[in-house]
């Protein structure tokens, strides 16, 4: 009985990754095996590495929270990666998305975190100047995002990140994180514009979405500063 309690216990406390559906998994893989096939694009995708899994909290799903891509600038650290942003880590961005869902009412346990883009490139696509990585790999990956997310209903999705809203965004909806969260150029001493978010009729995955930036731009005082104003208007707007 106590072995069984324990095992409980671990299962409780362990975050629910590796936890693909076998459909969803064969598609990554199909969708791999297509890339590494393609003349062109094969070169860029890092096929020595194995494709970190998402990360599933072990309480109900409020929240989906999306990344770009697993491809960090340390080369060498790229390898430690095997959850999605890795949280299955204590580190910044899991204190980062930690202070967001507080301040949403909801639990880092209520979250599922994927990435956009599945597979680590041999470099981050914002450094790599030969081939726009954001444009020419966003129809690999968004059909199967698109299946993913299916299980979750109407959850609302934050985004992390301005390079990811590219491939999410149509009808020459705005790309600029700021642009959401009502910035001015004198946003000190203006009146910001109003808080919004990106509706599912003006995105790809057909959902609304609100987009935050990734975590090293809270250096930026205006993001630092309006945070919990935006987080509140996310729990207004999605959440209650």
């Amino acid at each position: 009985m106590l072995h069984w309690a324990a095992r409980a216990l671990r299962r409780r406390l362990t975050p629910m990754s590796q936890m693909w559906s076998a459909p969803i998994k064969d598609k990554v893989n199909q969708i791999l095996i297509q890339l590494k096939q393609d003349e062109r694009l094969g070169r860029y995708v890092d096929n020595s590495l194995q494709i970190p899994q998402p990360y599933r909290g072990n309480c109900d799903i409020r929240l989906i929270v999306l990344g770009q891509d697993p491809t960090i600038k340390d080369a060498e650290k790229r390898k430690n990666i095997k959850t999605v942003l890795n949280l299955d880590k204590k580190g910044s961005i899991r204190a980062y998305l930690a202070g967001i869902c507080k301040g949403l009412g909801v639990d880092i346990e209520n979250i599922y975190a994927t990435n956009f883009y599945k597979n680590f490139f041999v470099s981050p696509p914002t450094q790599n100047k030969e081939v726009d990585i954001f444009q020419e790999y966003a129809g690999a990956w968004l059909s199967l995002l698109i299946d993913e997310l299916a299980e979750f209903g109407r959850i609302p999705i934050i985004t992390l990140g301005e390079p990811l809203l590219v491939p999410l965004v149509k009808n020459d909806i705005s790309t600029q994180v700021k642009y959401y969260w009502g910035y001015v150029p004198e946003w000190k001493t203006q009146r910001l514009n109003p808080f919004q978010s990106i509706g599912a009729k003006d995105n790809k995955l057909g959902r609304v979405v609100f987009p935050f930036p990734h975590q090293p731009s809270l250096r930026k005082e205006f993001y630092k500063v309006k945070m919990k104003d935006y987080v509140t208007f996310v729990k207004k707007t999605a959440l209650t």
